[in-house]
């Protein structure tokens, strides 16, 4: 009897310590050796309204503004009611420039949309999203950017 109750009272310390303890995520990813480019996205206000005008210009025709309704069915919004905010920021990137997989009408932007102007469209979105979606989707950025440096992109 008294092993059982120092056993629970063991357990019960051991399942507050490890609820007290602090798991976020360090979400600061530094860049690949060679590459200019950081993620996640870093949002700044310059970076955010240059996004605006460029989403406007080449992304709002089909998939309306960032907070919906979209205007082509197979294009999906990118608020936080979404699923952009599902995928890190490098395949986003990636997928803005080669267009994603299995996509049939979204063109890819590759020599249209500079790196640069790709981070600002993607802050821009971002910038839409609840600061606790903003959180989890900076953290799904960065453990993809772990596997990125540990094991390579292709």
């Amino acid at each position: 009897m008294q092993r059982s109750v120092a056993a629970m009272v063991l357990l019960l310390a051991v399942v507050i310590v490890a609820a007290c303890a602090d798991n976020s995520i360090d979400t600061r990813v530094e860049p690949q050796s060679g590459s200019s480019l950081t993620f996640p996205v870093e949002l700044t206000d310059a970076r955010i309204q240059a996004g605006e005008s460029l989403y406007a210009d080449n992304c709002s025709a089909c998939h309306g503004p960032v907070n919906g309704p979209t205007v082509l069915d197979s294009a999906p919004i990118h608020s936080d009611a979404g699923h952009t905010w599902h995928h890190p920021d490098r395949l986003l990137r990636q997928w803005i420039l080669d267009k994603p997989p299995l996509a049939t009408l979204m063109p890819a932007f590759r020599g249209t949309l500079s790196d640069e102007q790709v981070m600002q469209v993607l802050a821009y979105i971002k910038s839409q999203w609840l600061p606790e979606i903003q959180t989890r989707q900076n953290e799904v950025s960065v453990q993809y950017e772990v596997q990125v440096v540990e094991f390579g992109t292709k």
